[in-house]
């Protein structure tokens, strides 16, 4: 296995995209850091997945099996991976029931990519306070991204997730001094946004 892009320890990343050529070039910007696994489809992923898997880059939109049903499978299966919704699909309100670690939108670049398994690989040491912390703060900035504030305001869904938010924060307040600067700074934004 490579050594990672963070200097940490060996890491496997799953690539889950039924584009294959988009797959594969993912793949091959990984593999100059981490060990890489490529599927192409829901199925191909699911029978992929194990708990030696570190990260996962998820697309949503494919046939059959989707990367919402993938994504719930993982989360009843053993592992902690994180994981990475990295797709051209708008956020909507369905994703306030997902468990994903971070919400990416397609086109992305090689750096876009890197940075993300990066974020993925660096939030999985967290303890689970900030992993919950990071991944509220995720789903509440997709959401902001694609709604305006008058309509983020007036739903109640969204007003659930900020009470969550709220209590989340409020357990992992203890764990903020575990972060360097740089992840103390991105938290901090996340949340104040």
């Amino acid at each position: 296995m490579a050594d990672s892009a963070d200097g940490s320890d060996n890491h496997t990343v799953l690539v889950v995209d039924d584009e294959a050529d988009f797959a594969d070039s993912v793949a091959l910007w990984l593999r100059e850091h981490w060990t890489v696994e490529v599927a192409t489809s829901g199925e191909e992923a699911l029978d992929t997945y194990s708990p030696d898997i570190d990260a996962v880059l998820l697309d949503r939109r494919m046939p059959r099996t989707s990367g919402d049903e993938v994504l719930h499978e993982i989360r009843e299966r053993d592992g902690n991976a994180r994981v990475a919704m990295m797709t051209a699909v708008q956020p909507n309100w369905d994703i306030v029931e997902m468990e994903f670690d971070l919400y990416v939108k397609k086109p992305v670049t090689k750096e876009d990519v890197i940075e993300t398994t990066q974020k993925l690989l660096s939030r999985a040491d967290y303890a689970l306070e900030l992993q919950a912390l990071f991944a509220l703060s995720e789903k509440i900035g997709a959401l902001r991204a694609n709604y305006s504030a008058h309509e983020l305001e007036d739903d109640e869904r969204f007003q659930r997730l900020q009470d969550e938010l709220e209590r989340v924060q409020a357990k992992a307040n203890d764990r903020l001094g575990e972060l360097d600067d740089d992840e103390f700074t991105e938290v901090m934004t996340l949340i104040e946004d």
